[in-house]
Parts: structure tokens; sequence; C-alpha cells
């Protein structure tokens, strides 16, 4: 199931950023729930989002005028790393991804952030266009 390789995905960019070490290990996660490919699709997000990072944390503090990156609830800024990487780098249609990131976050985090997380990622969408 994609939903539940992005969540995993979300728990090791949560995990890399609290701790700045990033181990590639999945074996703690459900794997009747994880298939070799979205294994490998979790993978290559976390992958992904450790190797952008610098760029992804640039477009989030442009878009994030009323919070300096520092200020950003961890979960929020895994969850915003995360869904900003696979709009640029898959082909995974934008919506998806945001109705994706945005039900992590409600289960991660707080109300308020979920606002906060879906309107970062609608802005950045908005200037797609």
């Amino acid at each position: 199931m994609r939903g539940y390789a992005r969540e995993v995905a979300f728990c090791k960019i949560f995990a890399y950023i609290i701790a700045e070490d990033l181990d590639g290990d999945f074996s703690q996660f459900d794997k009747e729930k994880l298939t070799d490919e979205d294994l490998q699709f979790a993978q290559s997000l976390v992958e992904g989002v450790v190797e952008h990072k610098a760029e992804l944390d640039g477009i989030i503090s442009e878009l994030s005028q009323s919070f300096k990156l520092d200020r950003i609830y961890r979960p929020d800024l895994a969850a915003l790393e995360l869904a900003l990487y696979e709009m640029q780098h898959t082909d995974t249609p934008h919506p998806v991804v945001i109705n994706e990131v945005v039900g992590i976050v409600k289960r991660y985090s707080t109300e308020k952030s979920v606002r906060y997380v879906n309107g970062i990622l609608a802005a950045y969408e908005r200037g797609l266009k």
C-alpha cells in the first residue's frame, strides 16, 4: 500500500530530522502492509529527501513566511519535506500527495498543523501553475 509506504517514509524522515542519522533499517514496520515494491518506494522517498534536504528546506522557508525553519514543528517539517520531494520527483498526482500527507499530519501532529501543512502545499501547487 503506497499510503503505508508514505507513512513509513515519514517516520524515517522524522527520525532523521531528530537524530541526523539515516539507519536504513525498516524492520520495525509491518511487513504485511509493505510489499517489496512499497518498501523500495519508501526507501527512495527517504533517500531523496535526505539528498535534497537543503533544497526542500529552502522552498519551505520561502513559502512559510511567518515561521523560520527552526520554529516549524518537526513532524510538520518531515511531512512537508516528504510531500515536496514526492511532488517534484515522482509521477504521483499532486492532489494525491497532498491528501496523503495531510492524512499523516492528522495522525502525527496537531489540528493547527493540518491547516498549516495543507496551506504550504497548496501555495507550492499554486506556484507551479
